[in-house]
């Protein structure tokens, strides 16, 4: 397992236990949103992961394995994701502060995305989705309130397939690359 610095704070040590025990497959999606409901993690046990970009999210790296990522992902007011699905990989976050906005789309009949519900997911609670799940999740809230997520990817989440709710399918998009803190 490889951690970026500084060393994750001891209030992770459980969820980083079972990533870390992940030997073969990628993690039980329901067992990650356990233990992030049951992880009493604050933002000033993360103090030392939040660095925000003013161009895009951004995403920063705890500490990662084989079968995980485990990364804070900070959000101005106003930052969203793309509308995207997690090919192959498990995902579960735990909003650690402010309102996550997540918005859920389906497919229409001639393929193209469209939006189905939002919902506004208040600090202490969890999302998850895997695979052809598709979402978009945003900062929609007034100036100057942040967003903080804490992510888990199983396996790491390297490609995802992005859409866009002006045409059809889009197509293959690389992760950005998580920063590892001093990046």
């Amino acid at each position: 397992m490889h951690f970026a610095e500084p060393t994750p704070p001891a209030v992770l040590i459980p969820l980083l236990s079972y990533l870390q025990g992940l030997q073969t497959e990628r993690a039980d999606l329901g067992e990650l949103s356990r233990l992030l409901a049951e992880s009493p993690v604050t933002l000033a046990d993360l103090r030392d992961y939040l660095h925000f970009a003013y161009d895009s999210y951004r995403r920063n790296l705890v500490a990662e394995g084989p079968w995980f990522n485990l990364l804070v992902l900070c959000w101005r007011s106003g930052q969203h994701s793309p509308i995207h699905d997690h090919a192959q990989s498990a995902c579960a976050f735990k909003v650690v502060t402010g309102v996550c906005s997540e918005t859920v789309y389906a497919f229409a009949a001639d393929g193209a995305v469209v939006p189905g519900i939002t919902r506004h997911v208040p600090a202490g609670e969890i999302i998850a989705s895997h695979d052809s799940e598709t979402h978009k999740v945003s900062n929609l809230q007034a100036v100057g309130t942040d967003l903080v997520t804490l992510h888990i990817y199983s396996p790491p989440l390297k490609t995802m397939r992005i859409f866009s709710a002006t045409g059809r399918t889009g197509g293959q998009w690389l992760a950005p690359e998580h920063r590892a803190i001093g990046a």
